[in-house]
């Protein structure tokens, strides 16, 4: 085996071993987050709350491109609309509850959102030409025409529900 051969599989093995190690990582749907609420303690007359969520990771998926259509100059969906693939972390906040009578708590009440998947598209843009097709009646030559634009809206899809306990 020579040396560029023996060079190449090290490459090839490096690039493999990297991947690997990125591997579970980019497989998290969320990065868990705790969000310190402590300093509120000092304005509030009771307890402060605390806030277990995440950082959700979105993940971009693959656009419908341009495509090009008969009769017309320019392609349609010139900007295309990007799918964006997400999911909203478990969230829970939850605080003691001071009884104003005596020292002891009367509960913790909570608000829990379990985790869903998000799906959302970014928003596409289309643009005439602002010529029309070749006319006999100008000898071939196209004729100007007021140029068509359009917009594909932004979609958001998802089934976001929380509960609130005592």
């Amino acid at each position: 085996m020579g040396i560029t051969s023996r060079a190449g599989l090290a490459g090839i093995m490096a690039c493999m071993a990297t991947a690997a190690a990125v591997a579970p990582a980019a497989a998290a749907p969320a990065v868990p987050v705790t969000v310190p609420l402590g300093t509120l303690n000092t304005v509030l007359p009771f307890d402060a709350p605390t806030l277990h969520t995440g950082m959700p990771l979105p993940v971009p998926g693959a656009p419908d491109g341009p495509r090009y259509v008969k009769g017309n100059l320019l392609p349609h969906n010139m900007v295309p609309a990007i799918p964006v693939e997400s999911a909203l972390p478990n969230t829970q906040i939850d605080t003691p509850l001071p009884d104003p009578m005596s020292d002891r708590n009367l509960g913790t009440p909570a608000l829990v959102s379990p985790g869903t998947e998000l799906h959302t598209i970014t928003p596409g843009a289309d643009l005439g030409a602002p010529l029309s097709e070749p006319r006999t009646a100008l000898f071939g030559l196209p004729a100007i025409v007021l140029p068509a634009a359009g917009v594909t809206a932004p979609a958001v899809q998802g089934a976001p529900a929380a509960t609130a306990t005592f």
